[in-house]
Order: structure tokens, then sequence, then C-alpha cells
């Protein structure tokens, strides 16, 4: 599984929250290989969000722009995991990620207790350098998706499938 970030806009976003359920993957997926502007963080959403919030992307914490950056603020209604952040709910986000100590974090990381906790893809302790450099390189990615939507005035929205 991996997440993807697309920028859409409010035509778009308009249309993906009406589709039936059953078909927003599929629409998502056309979305992507339509060249919508899309950033891939590949296996590592749920460990980025462990990491910035404690637990895993499967609880997500409502309010927490952090836990937000990584899932979405609302959720769709769909057979696969899709969200979004709406334009005007970017600067928060963009914010408290930009207020992350991002090598604090990693330094104080014990990847051990990811695969205690279930965090997905449960490979936390092969190799902890390789695992670390990853998730700052997949935070990177993940801020400057959100900048570039906010600078856009782009709507972000992100499937995990």
């Amino acid at each position: 599984m991996q997440a993807a970030y697309t920028l859409v806009d409010e035509e778009t976003l308009d249309r993906l929250v009406g589709l039936d359920p059953a078909g927003l993957g599929d629409a998502l997926d056309a979305l992507e290989e339509s060249g919508a502007p899309t950033t891939y963080l590949d296996k590592l959403w749920d460990g980025l969000h462990f990491l910035l919030t404690g637990v895993s992307a499967s609880e997500p914490r409502e309010g927490d722009p952090l836990s937000e950056a990584v899932v979405g603020v609302h959720v769709f209604d769909a057979e696969v995991y899709a969200g979004c952040t709406e334009a005007d709910e970017l600067a928060a986000v963009v914010a408290a990620l930009e207020a992350v100590d991002l090598a604090g974090l990693l330094a104080a990381a014990d990847l051990a207790s990811y695969d205690g906790a279930g965090v997905y893809p449960r490979t936390w302790t092969a190799d902890p350098d390789g695992l670390r450099a990853e998730l700052a390189e997949a935070f990177g990615l993940l801020l400057e998706v959100h900048r570039a939507a906010l600078a856009a005035g782009q709507h972000l929205v992100v499937s995990i499938m």
C-alpha cells in the first residue's frame, strides 16, 4: 500500500465527493494517470504518522494538524481510504509541519516500538539508519506537497491503496 497526495481544484473535488463509494478508487487512479500533480510516500505513510503523533494512521487524531497532514482532514465514504484537506485548511497543516523538530523526532524514535504498535509495513527493525533517512525524505515530500497545494490554492486529496 502506498499513499498518494494529489492537488485538485474545486470542480474536481466536488466531482470526487459526489461519486459512488465503490468508484472512488478508480476515479483517483484515473486522476493520477491523467497527470494531476501527485506526490507518493510509498510505504512510509503509517510510519510517518506514528513518528509525528505516536499512533498509527489507523487511529487518526481529529483536529491534530500533524495527523491530518498524513491522512487528510476529511474522510471520504469509500471502499478505499481517501481523505482531503481543503485549500483553506492547508495553512494550519503547513505551519504545524514547519514547526516539527524532525531531527529530534528521528533521533528519539524507537523503531522497535513501530513493529510492536503494528505500524505498516512492519519492517521497522531491518535497517534503522536507512529507515530514519527514508522517514526524513518522506517528511520532506509531505511538507512540500502541502506547501505546493497551499501556494496553488488547490485542495489536497490523499489516497492510501
